[in-house]
């Protein structure tokens, strides 16, 4: 009961206290009928007596009421008489010795129970952490050659060590809750924590049955979006098997398609099974949602970014893997196409990484896309005076492209004049290469035969510029082309 009003010179703690004592200063026996209430009134005021026999124990005022409870002074009282009979009871049996010594006895069974169940759960807490241990040592579960079984023997221990403690808890409650019940006094304590664990299992059964239905909708859209998605599988696998050949499908963009299509149905099947999940309409659960939709609107922008620049790279079908090709500064052989990156192996063995934004952002070059039926093109420049016929330099590129290995002998190799200078005419031979991958190369090969034919036929190289034309040909005489310490290939050593 709780007191509102001050009488007097007593404030509502004080009158508590008064009432608390004339409580107690009563012999412990059952009054029963003697427990009564009566209307009173002491000059102005004016409530109800809550009496044993004749001696007052509380005044109840208009003013202790809550005016929210819509009560009256009567039904308070009533209330509280009703109260303390049943406190006067419970104290009255509390002093027979019979029924202490039952509560006495079945509380020390219980113990004994609870103490027996906490044996058991620390012993089969133990076996089964050996148990694990054992079973630790003889596997070696591996995913993407990383090895689990550490972390999932860690995951396992904390799960046993949470039951053990959930068990131990759970039933510390329940002892606790029937000793308490095994005493008169001590019973409304008891009945309460029975009521509170009976409340909650309710509350838990009764969220269980009315999730049902939202469990089951949530599964029938699994199943469905599971079955459509097994169902596109199988049709890109039949598309990249050949055995099916849709004209509005490429080749290179199969993987690609059937990825974004299985992401795209997953995200659609998870908007239409979120209201029916159990607990969606909460407001922890809404909560989790903002904060998660939060982290990935602050943390998606660059992978958005990454992912749409991938799929660019994808259907626009400018590379792929196995394609020589040149990346800004980076050249190479692709050996990775991904939504979020490209790598790039060099000619140095050297494996690079380029996020698929930078790829999009930079100029590229595919030595390969054309290479398949006729060769990749190479190219080599280099500058003739005008003193040289320009049909004696043809004839001369192409005698070195002839002895050039690596170089197709078909299509044939083309020499264009690309530009005539101050001082003179600068030239490009242009050859087919065999292997693309080898096209850096074939290039030193061919610069080094060029060199060699050049010299041979004594026909200077003007390349770097020079200031006014010299009395003689800057060339290398075929006597010093071996000059130590290179060999001489006929000596049977060395390269030519």
């Amino acid at each position: 009961m709780t007191l509102r009003a001050v009488i007097g010179p007593l404030d509502p703690a004080q009158r508590a206290e008064q009432v608390q004592g004339r409580i107690e200063a009563l012999p412990p026996e059952d009054f029963g009928d003697a427990v009564h209430a009566e209307p009173a009134q002491v000059g102005r005021l004016r409530g109800w007596l809550i009496l044993v026999r004749d001696d007052i124990i509380v005044g109840i005022l208009p003013e202790d009421l809550d005016p929210e409870s819509g009560r009256t002074v009567e039904e308070t009282a009533r209330d509280g008489v009703e109260r303390l009979r049943e406190v006067f009871q419970a104290r009255a049996e509390q002093q027979r010795l019979p029924l202490l010594l039952r509560g006495i006895g079945f509380a020390l069974g219980a113990t004994l129970v609870y103490a027996l169940l906490l044996l058991a759960v620390v012993r089969i807490k133990a076996r089964v952490e050996q148990r694990l241990r054992s079973s630790a040592q003889r596997s070696r579960w591996r995913i993407f050659g990383v090895q689990i079984r550490p972390l999932l023997g860690a995951i396992e221990r904390y799960a046993i060590k949470f039951a053990a403690l959930a068990i131990a808890l759970m039933g510390g409650y329940l002892w606790l809750t029937f000793v308490l019940v095994q005493f008169p006094y001590t019973e409304p304590w008891g009945t309460g924590l029975g009521a509170y664990l009976s409340d909650l299992l309710a509350d838990l059964a009764t969220g269980i049955v009315e999730g049902i239905p939202g469990v089951l909708t949530v599964l029938i859209v699994f199943f469905l979006t599971r079955l459509l998605v097994s169902s596109i599988d199988a049709f890109f696998k039949a598309v990249e098997e050949g055995r099916l050949q849709p004209s509005w499908i490429e080749t290179g963009t199969i993987d690609a398609t059937r990825r974004l299509t299985v992401a795209v149905i997953w995200i659609f099947a998870l908007t239409v099974a979120y209201p029916y999940i159990p607990g969606s309409d909460t407001a922890a659960f809404k909560g989790v949602s903002v904060f998660v939709g939060l982290m990935i609107s602050l943390g998606s922008a660059g992978f958005i970014n990454q992912i749409m620049s991938g799929l660019v790279i994808v259907y626009a079908r400018a590379f792929g893997v196995g394609d020589y090709v040149r990346l800004g500064k980076t050249e190479g052989l692709v050996s990775h196409v991904g939504l979020l990156s490209t790598k790039v192996v060099t000619r140095q063995q050297e494996e690079v990484t380029l996020p698929n934004a930078v790829v999009v952002g930079h100029r590229l070059t595919n030595f390969s896309r054309r290479a398949e039926s006729k060769g990749a093109v190479a190219r080599a420049k280099l500058s003739i005076g005008y003193d040289t016929p320009w049909r004696q330099v043809h004839a001369l590129l192409n005698l070195a492209a002839s002895r050039t290995p690596g170089i197709r002998k078909e299509p044939r190799p083309v020499v264009l004049q690309l530009a005539l200078a101050d001082f003179y005419v600068e030239y490009e031979l242009q050859v087919r290469l065999e292997r693309v991958e080898d096209r850096i190369r074939n290039l030193s090969d061919l610069n080094a035969q060029i060199l060699d034919v050049f010299n041979e036929y004594g026909v200077q190289i003007m390349s770097p510029h020079f200031n006014r034309q010299p009395e003689q040909a800057v060339v290398v005489e075929n006597g010093h082309w071996h000059t130590p310490p290179a060999a001489d290939p006929a000596d049977g050593e060395g390269h030519p």
